[in-house]
């Protein structure tokens, strides 16, 4: 192995450096941009030399901490929490990982936190530090997000091993099962009919996403460009085709009877009240998506018409419609499987969907109600 400072001469009378290096049989050349006056140089033209020579110690350097599996003193050396800050920064994370970083800090007390300090004990700490602040699945969730950034921190090479993967297994927050309320037919039949002093976009928005299993950060930015209409075997076919904002996947998904009953409302609604906003459902459109104002207010408006249909208004929140849709395609549609449904939902894994394999109790009672009777003998 070898790192060489070499000098090529330009036109100009200078001379441009560059690296020779040659490792693990192979040998390939790194120009630097800079240049100096060989045969005049100027205190600047000495320190750029000094500077190149530095350059190549820097990389030689590189390439024996690489070659030996060896981890640089100098990066684990870094402030893990500042590191960890650019690192949601750079990847555009979402709330979850925005929020980790946020307890990282208070728990920390806005003091850095070297890579070598953080250690496996350091990181059964933070644990017991989000257990006092939230709930067992969140902290859980946290944990993962962090893990995720440790396992990106040893591609660097600047951490040998992700220290929560030296945490016994029993030792870690395990995710307790939840319950995820949706809504029977019956109920949002009981809904619709309800007549309550809210705006009709908040329902119909809500009803959409229980016929279509959209997310709110999928629906409140729903624009009329993203509803396709083609003709197949002479029928008038209606599909999504939009980019999930969770998972930004392009989606192309056919949208049910119901759904396409709710757009030809908003259609006929928009004419007759001359709107021109590209939106499906402009009344509910977040002005500031990371806030999340509209989604609150929303909610609230939903939780007074679950209260006026006689539903308990705890059980209702826009998320809960997408349950819905996914229950009541397994429950409903007889072709419907969880293959299916991961499809329908846009989920890139059909683990995620798996949470809904659960069915109701009307559906257990009328699957043992198909075993037969045995003959018994007379």
């Amino acid at each position: 192995m070898g790192v060489h400072l070499r000098e090529k001469k330009l036109g100009t009378g200078q001379v441009s450096f560059y690296l020779d290096i040659y490792h693990n049989k192979k040998r390939w050349y790194e120009f630097l941009e800079i240049h100096i006056n060989k045969n005049r140089p100027s205190e600047q033209d000495k320190e750029k030399r000094r500077l190149a020579q530095e350059i190549r110690a820097k990389r030689e350097n590189e390439l024996i901490v690489q070659g030996n599996g060896l981890v640089d003193k100098v990066k684990r050396k870094a402030d893990f929490v500042q590191w960890f800050d650019s690192y949601v920064s750079s990847k555009n994370f979402n709330k979850c990982n925005t929020a980790t970083l946020k307890h990282l800090r208070s728990f920390a007390d806005e003091k850095p936190i070297s890579f070598s300090a953080v250690t496996p004990e350091l990181i059964k700490q933070f644990m017991r530090y989000l257990l006092t602040k939230t709930g067992e699945n969140t902290a859980a969730d946290y944990i993962k997000k962090l893990s995720a950034a440790f396992e990106e921190a040893v591609r660097q090479d600047i951490i040998a091993q992700n220290p929560i993967r030296k945490i016994p297994r029993h030792e870690r927050i395990k995710r307790t099962p939840v319950f995820r309320n949706s809504f029977t037919l019956d109920e949002l039949q009981l809904l619709s009919n309800t007549p309550c002093k809210i705006k009709p976009q908040y329902k119909q928005a809500f009803l959409f996403s229980c016929f279509t299993g959209l997310r709110w950060c999928d629906v409140n930015p729903l624009r009329w460009s993203e509803i396709i209409t083609k003709t197949i075997d002479g029928n008038g076919e209606w599909f999504l085709h939009f980019r999930q904002e969770k998972t930004d996947d392009i989606e192309y998904l056919p949208i049910s009877g119901q759904a396409i009953a709710i757009l030809k409302e908003r259609k006929n609604e928009r004419i007759e009240n001359e709107e021109n906003s590209p939106y499906v459902f402009p009344l509910i459109k977040e002005s500031q998506p990371k806030k999340n104002i509209m989604n609150a207010k929303v909610n609230e408006a939903l939780k007074k018409w679950a209260k006026a249909a006689g539903i308990d208004p705890k059980r209702i929140h826009f998320h809960s419609a997408r349950h819905t849709f996914a229950t009541n395609v397994l429950e409903n549609s007889p072709d419907a499987d969880l293959w299916t449904v991961s499809k329908l939902l846009g989920h890139k894994s059909i683990s995620a969907t798996q949470i809904y394999a659960h069915v109701r109790d009307s559906r257990k009672k009328a699957a043992i109600n198909g075993l037969p009777m045995l003959k018994t003998a007379s």
